[in-house]
């Protein structure tokens, strides 16, 4: 008998009913085994409820799958990003509509969320009367002893229903190569490419050699360092970029320095030119208005400056590559000033204007948007902390 066909039919018994600090191995093992069922459950759940929920917001334009602020409900009532929301609700979508007995799977706890994505995934290019027929058919064997195992049963189950489902696999995953950036901490940030396997190998090897040739004597940078500073040679060549350093201080705090016996300290901070200088005023307000209906310069930066990214709640877009815009129209006699402007990236300044959501600003900086179910999520900018 097979380890998938033992998987497949041992029963799960129900956790004891005592502290898990008093529990034995084997009682914490049956606790982890409830849990992933409860989690399969829940997930079977939360794609049924997005799915229903996209059904509910069906597109109010050409070309759109979903209507303006679909997904942005979803995104600030889970706090996800909206492109996130926006990911899953296809997903769910996907898997609800096209794949039933892999939902019902996921629901009975017989799979979990990461096998119900990959049939998902996996069957994507198939019509949906062979996406049944591989599903039912990889289903009777169970959820196999690693996610690894059941992904390449899908495949081969995949190429017997269809024997051109990995040319097409191929042939999709081909056409969404593309580069993304991940921001990380301190000061570091990942740089992913999607490509093909051959130009994965091919490309580094290619870094590995010139990362080798690089190796010096005296030289202490790591083989890992040295691939990563080829790769910005590589990409960079011989141009360079200049970094742009906020340097914040209060008003407050700038008078006693200057009082206090350190100006030569504040001349040099004010002065240098690598630096930004931004005086923060007690309130955190710059008080100038205008009713011209662009914003100044002055204005544009100091935007930048307070909300660092755009204010729609999860979407992380710098604020100096967004627009800003007015919370109360200009057309509607809104001034321009900091207490009515605001960073939109170019996606959520349409978004405004064309879904049915509410955007106020109470106190400058401090955003509301109520989506058109009534519900209120607040955005507020993190302040700049004293040192």
């Amino acid at each position: 008998m097979s380890e998938e066909f033992l998987l497949q039919f041992r029963d799960v018994r129900p956790p004891a009913d005592i502290p898990i600090e008093t529990m034995t191995a084997a009682q914490c093992l049956d606790v982890l085994a409830d849990a992933e069922k409860a989690i399969a459950w829940c997930d079977a759940r939360t794609a049924q409820a997005l799915a229903r929920f996209a059904e509910l917001r069906p597109p109010t334009r050409p070309g759109m799958d979903l209507a303006d602020g679909a997904r942005e409900e979803v995104s600030m009532e889970l706090g996800i990003a909206p492109l996130t929301a926006a990911t899953e609700i296809r997903k769910a979508r996907d898997l609800v509509a096209r794949l039933p007995e892999t939902l019902k799977a996921l629901e009975k706890g017989e799979i979990d969320h990461r096998r119900a994505q990959s049939m998902a995934e996996l069957t994507k290019v198939l019509s949906e009367e062979d996406a049944h027929l591989v599903e039912k058919r990889v289903l009777e064997r169970g959820p196999r002893s690693s996610l690894g195992a059941f992904r390449e049963a899908v495949r081969v189950t995949s190429s017997r229903v269809d024997s051109r489902s990995r040319e097409k696999r191929e042939k999709a995953a081909k056409d969404q190569r593309d580069v993304y950036q991940f921001p990380c901490f301190d000061g570091m940030a990942e740089l992913s490419a999607s490509l093909t396997e051959q130009e994965t190998t091919t490309a580094k090897r290619r870094i590995d050699k010139l990362a080798r040739q690089a190796k010096t004597k005296g030289n202490k940078r790591s083989h890992g360092q040295r691939q990563a500073d080829v790769v910005v040679d590589l990409v960079l060549g011989p141009e360079r970029f200049q970094v742009m350093v906020n340097a914040t201080i209060s008003s407050p705090t700038l008078e006693l320095l200057t009082a206090g016996g350190g100006p030569e300290h504040a001349r040099k901070l004010m002065e240098d030119p690598k630096w930004r200088r931004i005086i923060s005023h007690a309130t955190g307000n710059v008080l100038v208005d205008d009713h011209r209906r662009r914003a100044s310069p002055a204005l544009t930066r100091y935007i930048h400056v307070r909300d660092r990214t755009c204010r729609v709640p999860g979407c992380s877009a710098v604020a100096e590559r967004s627009e800003i815009d007015h919370t109360i129209r200009h057309a509607d006699q809104g001034v321009t000033g900091p207490a009515n402007t605001g960073a939109y990236c170019r996606f959520h300044n349409l978004w405004k204007e064309r879904s049915s959501w509410i955007v106020t600003q109470p106190t400058p900086g401090t955003f509301t948007f109520t989506s058109p179910e009534g519900r209120v999520y607040h955005s507020t900018p993190e302040p700049y902390e004293e040192p």
